[in-house]
Parts: structure tokens; C-alpha cells; sequence
């Protein structure tokens, strides 16, 4: 179709060299019934690409906006998966039974100095309904030396329930046995650090070893368990209950009981028996929280859960608020761009376009815009997470979830934002606009 005007007719006038062309355009895909949806993406990439500074500008915004919410949640959802892994190498259920602190005036004093418990005590309500399992436990200071090595780590002396009850089941070798429990074995299950740090990448199983000065066979290595804090949980020997208390740390007593539930339903009623028992064995008056404390090792970790998933949340909130921003930014942007097309707008709606391919068109340029932005982002905030895990040995874990999100988010972004400016440009007068300098 050629132009039905030339030289200097009244809507001629005015019109720039490289126009002339963009018209013939828009003659070609505009007729009386309408354009279609693909003359609509035409149109709208060869705007967006006609203009690719301010496009770059408005897609710019999306893209950080992106970028931080894949990067954001990443850094949440991994956070979240390494409390899980944490939590789950305390086990499930769990009761951790330790002698309580009174007070004189006031002022706590020492653990123990009114009830302590002793192997009899966890026997006794390892025999309660509700309970499962139990395992004493004591802990203490060792050093520890194998050949020109040595190493200053924390003991645990543990019942033979413990690899099962703390998801300690050894990786390498074996744990004690019931025998070895009995007999005050001198045997070791070692750590990962202490593993590694006595015996760098070699097997440690079946070297022999010194614990303050006494000889003991390495018979396994613990999973790993990470850090918590400062405290590292793979820095640690575990020995058997009996070998801990008579052989190498001179107790008497141990120092609490770990008590696992048959089930998350029983652990009231697990509590409530567990201290009748013993009031009863240790014949206690008083406070009986001054005499024995008891703690529910599910509620906390339910506690950890809620404050990792809130993280996320904040985390994940900020990086939408700067989503928002590239938003407003593609508004503005196209509120511009709607100025500056004046002219072809009103040169559209005269040769037949309606007012709803108006609106189509400049919707069409919103989200293409916001969604080349949001891949990009996408893939930049997939970058940023994997340095983030390489760089500052943070946990990081990008799913699908918060990639479709992240999606389906700048796409939405693009058409919320993009429906005031191309509503405008669909309600110009088309006289008014082709008379627009």
C-alpha cells in the first residue's frame, strides 16, 4: 500500500525522513477490522528496538528486581535446607532430661547440686510406655595423639542407642556394642575433624590412639554434622557411657539422659512420667523445676523453623520491593514513549486502528520488556547465588518454585504497569494527535 498523501499536505507536514518509512508500516499491518496478534508483536519489538537506550533503561530495572529475588530466596530456601539438615542429626522427638539449677536468694547455683542422675535412672525410664529409647550421656575435655599428631576435642561419653537416636550412624566402621558397653571398652568413634585432623585422608579405623594418655582402638567415623554457632558438632570423640565415666573422666554420675518419644503425640504425657519417676526414685520436695529440667528438643527446633521460614519471607519481601520499583520505572518509561509517538498514534487510530489495538500494542511492549528482563535476572541471580556458595561459603539453593515465580512476577509487572500508559494512548483524540508537534 502506498502513502494517500505526499509533499507538504496537512499531515505530511512535518514529517521526519526515516518516518515516512515506520508509516508505510503501519499502514501495511493496520486495515478497517483491526491488526492481529502478530502485527501487535511486530510493531511493539520494532518500537522497543527502535528506541534501545530507554528500553535497556526500563528493562534494567526488572532485571535487578529479579536478579535479587532469585538470589534472595536462594540464599532463604538454602538457609532453610541446612537448618533442616542440622535439625535432623538431633533426631525426632526428643527429651533431653538434665539436673536442675536451684536458687538460693535469688542466684542459680551450680547444676546438680540437688538431684543427680545416674545409668539406673535411664534404665528405669527407658521402662516407661511412652519412651522408646534412651541413652545417658557424659561429656569432658580430651587430647588426643596419634603418632606426631595431637588434638584437644570434646568427649562424649554416650548409651549404645545414641548412633540411632542422633543420626550418628558411623560412615566408616561400626559403633560399640552392648559388650563393649558393658566391659568399659576402650573404644573410639571419631568425628570428622578430629578424623581428619589426626589422620588427614587415610582410614582412621583400626589405629590406635591416645585419649589423656589411655589407649583406645578407632573403630568408626561420625557422619558429618557441620557447625552450629561457633560450636563445630563434628569436633568430638564418642565412647561408651561406662568407659567415659570410670576410665577417662573420673564420674560418677552422668550428666543428663536423651530420651526419645514413640511419638510427637506422647511427649506430653512422656514429660509428665518421666519427672513422676523421678520424684519418686530421688524421694524430691520442693520445685521440681529447681530438681530436674526437662526439655522438648521438638519445640526448639519447631522454634528454628519458624524463625529460618520468617528470614525467608523478609528476605524474599525486600527483593519484591525492588521488583516493584523496575515496574514503576517501565510505567514511566512508557508514559514517555507514549508522548513521543503521539503523531503515529493518531496516524494509526485514522486509518482504522481501534483503540483496543492501541492498548494491545503498548501491554505487548510492557511485557516483552519486563519478561527479557526477567530472564536475564533470572540468570544473573542464579550467578550471583552460585558466588555467593563459592565466594562466602554460604548455603544457596535456587528452585524451580522461585524461578516460575520470578516469572510469572515480571510478566504480571509488565502488564499491571503497562496498562495506565497504553489506556492513555488509547483515549487520544486522533485529530488532537496528528496535529501533536
Amino acid at each position: 500500500m502506498s502513502l494517500p498523501f505526499k509533499g507538504r499536505g496537512r499531515v505530511g507536514m512535518g514529517l521526519f525522513p526515516d518516518e515516512r518509512q515506520r508509516i508505510e508500516q503501519i499502514l501495511n499491518s493496520v486495515n478497517t477490522t483491526g491488526a492481529r496478534l502478530p502485527d501487535h508483536m511486530q510493531q511493539a519489538i520494532r518500537a522497543i528496538l527502535s528506541h534501545k537506550v530507554r528500553a535497556f533503561l526500563s528493562i534494567l530495572g526488572i532485571l535487578i528486581g529479579v536478579a535479587a529475588v532469585i538470589a534472595m530466596l536462594a540464599l532463604g530456601e538454602g538457609a532453610r535446607a541446612s537448618l533442616e539438615q542440622r535439625l535432623a542429626s538431633l533426631g525426632s522427638n526428643l527429651l533431653s532430661v538434665r539436673p536442675g539449677s536451684p536458687r538460693l536468694r535469688g542466684v542459680a547455683l551450680e547444676t546438680g547440686s540437688v538431684t543427680r542422675f545416674t545409668v539406673r535412672d535411664a534404665e528405669a525410664i527407658a521402662k516407661l510406655s511412652p519412651v522408646k529409647m534412651v541413652s545417658p550421656t557424659v561429656s569432658g575435655r580430651g587430647q588426643v595423639v596419634y603418632g606426631n599428631n595431637n588434638w584437644s576435642t570434646r568427649l562424649e561419653g554416650v548409651g549404645i542407642n545414641y548412633a540411632e537416636m542422633r543420626a550418628s550412624v558411623p560412615i566408616l566402621g561400626r559403633f560399640f556394642t552392648e559388650e563393649e558397653l558393658r566391659s568399659r571398652g576402650k573404644v573410639a568413634v571419631l568425628g570428622l575433624t578430629v578424623a581428619r585432623e589426626l589422620f588427614g585422608d587415610n582410614n582412621p579405623v583400626g589405629a590406635e590412639i591416645k585419649i589423656n594418655r589411655i589407649n583406645f582402638q578407632v573403630i568408626g567415623v561420625l557422619p558429618e554434622k557441620g557447625a552450629t554457632g561457633w560450636r563445630d558438632q563434628d569436633d568430638v570423640i564418642v565412647i561408651p557411657v561406662s568407659t567415659a565415666m570410670y576410665r577417662v573422666l573420673g564420674k560418677e554420675y552422668v550428666d543428663g539422659i536423651d530420651v526419645e518419644v514413640r511419638g510427637p503425640e506422647l511427649i506430653e504425657q512422656a514429660q509428665e512420667e518421666i519427672e513422676g519417676l523421678i520424684v519418686r526414685r530421688h524421694r524430691l520436695t520442693g520445685d521440681i523445676k529447681e530438681s530436674v529440667d526437662i526439655r522438648n528438643l521438638t519445640e526448639i527446633q519447631e522454634a528454628l523453623s519458624s524463625t529460618t521460614e520468617t528470614m525467608s519471607w523478609l528476605l524474599g519481601s525486600i527483593a519484591v520491593i525492588s521488583l516493584l520499583v523496575g515496574g514503576i520505572g517501565i510505567m514511566n518509561i512508557m508514559l514517555v514513549s507514549v508522548t513521543e509517538r503521539t503523531r503515529e498514534i493518531g496516524l494509526r487510530k485514522a486509518i482504522g486502528a481501534r483503540a483496543k489495538d492501541i492498548m494491545t500494542q503498548f501491554i505487548i511492549e510492557a511485557v516483552v520488556m519486563s519478561v527479557s528482563g526477567g530472564l536475564i535476572g533470572i540468570a544473573i541471580g542464579i550467578g550471583i547465588a552460585a558466588a555467593l556458595s563459592f565466594a562466602a561459603g554460604w548455603t544457596t539453593k535456587v528452585s524451580l518454585s522461585a524461578v516460575a515465580l520470578a516469572t510469572l512476577f515480571s510478566i504480571g509487572v509488565g502488564m499491571v504497569f503497562g496498562i495506565w500508559p497504553a489506556r492513555k494512548a488509547s483515549q487520544l483524540n486522533p485529530i488532537e494527535a496528528l496535529r501533536y508537534e
